[in-house]
């Protein structure tokens, strides 16, 4: 049984936003190719003096140059461990900060909210946990499974030299986990149709991606004489079928939301909702109109770069765009590649993999302690709110972890009024000074019921 919770002291949320503030100012961008390692550094030298408490108590070490794992021995270690996962990285800034109120690498405190680069994605979350540590350290808690910390050095490009590196080390040592927190999930309103109030999303599973090249060939020429087909237009036209055509819908991984959120719900809609064999149709028009919910109901097709043509009076020969897929659990590489040829309908167009993800697992249970124990620590800190557990969109980290534990949850404690609030990756990423401390609060809360 879990320890007595005890009463905890937290830092007010200017002095963490303080702390989150220097965390920012560490430009730890993450590249397609190698990243700048210097950064990381100054942002490792950083944490240790910002929280000295957690670097005497636990065991630090640095996995592959620039990742993160911290070891909280339990008093049991026999008993599997839990892990709390953050990232370093951040995502990079476009266009020279153009349309940035302050500049996004310096952690401005401003108007009750922090700016800049990471402030959501994901370093408020980096610092919550470690206040939460530092805090339950100094309350004398003592867990009696082992936490991990770990924090990984490149998961906006992929997580594979961070987060792969350091569950390959957990593995190799034997570690099973019986619960692993990443990002995900939020609280958040306007995000569920028909029901305005807020409502806390945790992910039990993530799309995974696979990235497709269409290639079209034509006969290439002086731009003067033009064919009847281009490749440009080949393409274009492959491209529009593509998005005239979306893979159909699944509601299989929507029906935990739905039955999560229908006493929430007014009575039509409780009717609408309550009665999928009926109303499926319906309602599987209605998720299509968000491209949020629509995300949740079925494979996604989304051309991202196009190539073609290098000089203004020649005809190219060929033409291409990428494509970036997001598959549900379950779902094949194989499947969509097939479905993408016929619906392209054009032996013209090559279609190729680029690179994929390995597949998701279909999402857990909601019977086990840790979801309990997620959602108790939610409405105890945001209120009453409808927890309602749902499969994301993107990919996180957590997805490297899944052959060592079985329960993998996605829930990031921010919350956001409205969707547009959520500035991740964006122009003047920004979060409310006041949700730092809530946020320190419910990591700490869910390390003391997961561990104690």
């Amino acid at each position: 049984m879990p320890q007595e919770e005890r009463s905890l002291s937290i830092s007010t949320e200017m002095q963490i936003a303080g702390r989150l503030s220097q965390v920012v100012r560490c430009r730890t961008v993450s590249y397609d190719e190698d990243s700048l390692a210097e950064p990381f550094f100054e942002l490792h030298a950083l944490l240790k003096s910002l929280y000295p408490r957690l670097h005497q108590a636990l065991r630090r070490e640095v996995v592959n140059g620039l990742s993160l794992l911290y070891t909280w021995q339990g008093t049991q270690p026999e008993l599997p461990a839990v892990a709390f996962l953050a990232h370093q990285d951040v995502v990079p800034v476009v266009d020279g900060e153009a349309g940035w109120t302050y500049p996004a690498f310096s952690g401005a405190i401003a108007d009750g909210c922090i700016y800049g680069r990471g402030v959501i994605d994901m370093k408020s979350q980096l610092v919550a946990l470690m206040e939460a540590v530092e805090t339950l350290l100094q309350a004398g808690f003592q867990p009696r499974r082992t936490i991990y910390l770990a924090f990984g050095h490149d998961e906006e490009t992929g997580g594979r030299q961070g987060a792969r590196a350091i569950a390959a080390l957990l593995k190799e040592r034997g570690v099973r986990l019986e619960a692993l927190l990443d990002e995900g999930g939020a609280v958040a309103g306007g995000v569920a149709p028909g029901y305005g109030g807020p409502i806390a999303t945790i992910a039990m599973a993530e799309k995974s991606f696979a990235n497709v090249t269409l290639k079209a060939h034509a006969r290439a020429g002086h731009a003067s004489v033009p064919g009847r087909v281009t490749a440009i237009g080949r393409l274009s036209r492959a491209v529009l079928r593509l998005e005239r055509r979306p893979m159909p819908a699944q509601l299989e991984f929507v029906l935990p939301t739905i039955r999560a959120l229908l006493p929430h719900l007014p009575w039509p809609l409780r009717l609408v909702f309550g009665n999928l064999w009926l109303t499926g149709g319906l309602v599987r028009a209605v998720l299509a109109q968000s491209p949020l919910s629509n995300a949740m109901i079925r494979n996604t097709m989304a051309p991202t770069i196009v190539h073609g043509g290098y000089k203004l009076n020649i005809l190219p020969e060929s033409a291409s765009v990428s494509v970036n897929c997001r598959l549900l659990p379950g779902n094949t590489v194989e499947d969509l590649l097939a479905y993408i040829r016929k619906a392209v309908a054009d032996d013209q167009v090559e279609v190729s993999l680029l690179d994929t993800s390995a597949p998701s697992k279909k999402p857990g249970s909601l019977d086990t302690p840790a979801y309990t124990a997620l959602a108790v620590a939610i409405r105890k800190l945001y209120g009453d709110v409808p927890v309602c557990p749902t499969v994301i969109s993107g990919s996180t980290d957590a997805r490297y972890y899944e052959g060592i534990c079985q329960n993998v949850y996605r829930f990031q404690p921010n919350c956001f009024d409205h969707p547009e609030d959520d500035r991740t990756h964006g122009i003047d990423e920004r979060l409310p000074v006041a949700q730092l401390p809530v946020m320190a609060q419910f990591n700490a809360h869910v390390m003391q019921a997961w561990a104690g």
